[in-house]
């Protein structure tokens, strides 16, 4: 059967603490646990065969070895929920320490892989329940047939007890001291499968508390973590603050460009109007010179007075 394992259950890295990981490494070790939780549920299949098996067994040399492999396989799987518990539990921790921008696509991957681990989980108590109460039934079978008249009553409180002296008694008094031995022994592992499966049913009860247990961190790394969040939202204020500032300036920009504008075009008109204005001024002077030259030579020249020549006188 092939075994998958988490890149940091190798080096024993759950148990201590650790700086955040980065989220390629993150997704590894996610990955790792995923297989962990494969052969879980591969365990838990091969244990439901097992008790099957133990079931349709009479003799006690297969019940035995039946039986020893059954708790072989339970106690491994055992020590692997605690792996992958530990395991999940790391990923979530990991998750708080890091950073704002990685924080939802850990807390995604922590929180679907801690689900499927608890529809396996489950799933193999579904299991534990069916076959105790398979195994229960069985063992009434056995002692009604030694004890016909036992009422329902008597034979649970047998099951309970996993008493076995009546049948011993029942059938030596009955000159059957083979089939004694050999019922006897069929009780006593059945007795012992339910108080395994009652075991592992207690595990799982804590293991569903557990799992169900938020997180949380060491003083000095949550006051990192908090303190990491308070600088994200200060740069994210300062951010803001430094957007608005940018943004009231460029209007200021583009109201300063405009009356920049508006003095120009306004200077040129004043430029121009001055320009107009000497222009006319001077046609206006040039004009009149022209015309006071002209008036002044079309006007006759004064006439000279004529003296008469003194008369003569004889």
């Amino acid at each position: 059967m092939e075994t998958h394992r988490a890149p940091l259950l190798e080096t024993n890295q759950y148990a201590g603490g650790h700086q955040s990981m980065e989220l390629q490494e993150f997704l590894n070790e996610v990955t790792g646990i995923r297989g962990l939780v494969s052969t879980f549920r591969n365990n838990v299949l091969n244990i439901s065969s097992l008790h099957n098996q133990s079931l349709q067994s009479y003799d006690n040399g297969s019940t035995t070895g039946s039986s020893g492999q059954l708790e072989a396989l339970v106690a491994d799987t055992s020590v692997l929920t605690k792996q992958i518990r530990d395991g999940i539990k790391y990923l979530e921790r990991d998750t708080l320490m890091s950073d704002y921008s990685a924080q939802n696509t850990k807390g995604a991957q922590a929180d679907k892989l801690k689900a499927d681990f608890d529809k396996e989980l489950k799933a193999y108590q579904q299991v534990e329940n069916l076959f105790r109460t398979r195994y229960r039934e069985q063992m009434s079978r056995q002692y009604r047939i030694v004890n016909p008249e036992a009422t329902d009553s008597e034979i649970g409180k047998l099951v309970e007890s996993g008493e076995t002296q009546v049948f011993s008694q029942a059938l030596l008094s009955s000159g059957r001291s083979r089939e004694a031995n050999s019922v006897n022994a069929a009780v006593k592992a059945r007795q012992q499968e339910i108080q395994r499966i009652e075991t592992t049913l207690i595990e799982l009860l804590t293991l569903f508390e557990q799992m169900a247990e938020q997180v949380v961190l060491d003083e000095a790394k949550f006051q990192q973590v908090e303190d990491n969040a308070v600088k994200v939202e200060e740069d994210v204020n300062q951010a803001n603050v430094h957007l608005e500032i940018g943004v009231k300036s460029a209007q200021g920009a583009r109201k300063k460009k405009w009356m920049c504008l508006g003095v120009g075009v306004a200077i040129i008109v004043v430029i121009v109007v001055v320009v107009v204005v000497v222009i006319t001024m001077r046609n206006g002077n040039n004009t009149n010179t022209v015309v006071t030259t002209a008036t002044t030579t079309a006007q006759p020249a004064a006439a000279t007075p004529t003296v008469a020549p003194p008369a003569i006188r004889f």
